[in-house]
């Protein structure tokens, strides 16, 4: 069983050095992930992560392979799509970005997401606390994620039903007045 890590387009290092911890390692493995796939954008590992999980692997690496604790671990930085990587996960690990949102969503997996809490003003935070508690996903922090691996919760999240893609078209036709074609 695969769990993927994905923090979009974002620099989000926290997150990518924090899921490769130790500790959030160990509580993969307890769960029953055998492999971590990591989607890095523009974030690079600490050199502590380099050494400790890939042996020192070339800093600012575009993609790499190891394994670290009986779990194999890969990451790449950008592909054109990563919905081939979601929908193989058993358990998904992103930020709070709307899109990663709904589309592990739409999947009905396991979903944590990880809000940057380094960042002002973070819309992703408001999304993310508003599905965290309609009970669609779990919401944490970098510091928090080892934790929230464990949370009972997990694996008994609420599906999620995306409202109607002609609801907004609508609700702009009744504020301007204009009459729905038949």
């Amino acid at each position: 069983m695969a769990c993927f890590v994905t923090v979009g387009t974002t620099l989000f290092e926290d997150l990518i050095n924090q899921v490769l911890s130790e500790k959030c390692v160990e509580n993969l493995k307890k769960v029953g992930v055998k492999s971590i796939k990591l989607q890095i954008g523009k974030g690079n590992f600490e050199k502590s992560t380099l050494d400790r999980v890939f042996g020192g692997l070339a800093d600012k690496a575009d993609q790499g392979k190891a394994n670290y604790q009986g779990i194999n671990v890969e990451f790449y930085r950008f592909k054109p799509s990563i919905s081939g990587d979601m929908a193989e996960a058993f358990i998904i690990i992103g930020h709070a970005g709307a899109g990663t949102c709904l589309e592990a969503l739409a999947l009905q997996k396991p979903f944590i997401t990880v809000t940057n809490d380094k960042l002002m003003d973070n819309h992703q935070t408001e999304l993310a606390d508003k599905l965290s508690d309609d009970g669609h996903l779990l919401q944490c922090t970098p510091m928090t994620l080892a934790d929230s691996i464990l949370n009972e919760n997990l694996f008994k999240l609420r599906s999620f039903k995306p409202p109607a893609k002609n609801l907004v078209a609508e609700h702009i036709r009744e504020l301007v007045g204009v009459q729905k074609m038949q």
